[in-house]
């Protein structure tokens, strides 16, 4: 598995954590609100590392696209 699924799974895995926790506290009024931002903020800083990938991923593609172009352009002035 490559990081992007894995990290995509963790944060589904954490959500539904953070959605059972929410409704837990709500009917039981078990967990404390420390107990429920912990999930939250972990959740959060897994989706924003998937993000932050994806745009160095796309960051990559486009500088090697521009070179391919500059090149094309070059033979097409000679």
């Amino acid at each position: 598995m490559n990081k992007r699924k894995i990290l995509n799974i963790l944060f589904w895995v954490l959500l539904l954590i953070v959605i059972a926790l929410i409704l837990w506290r709500i009917f039981g009024n078990s967990p404390t609100d420390l107990q429920i931002i912990i999930p939250i903020m972990l959740m959060f800083l897994v989706k924003m590392w998937t993000i932050s990938d994806e745009v160095k991923e796309l960051r990559h593609e486009v500088r090697m696209s521009f070179s391919k172009v500059k090149s094309e352009l070059e033979k097409i002035k000679k």
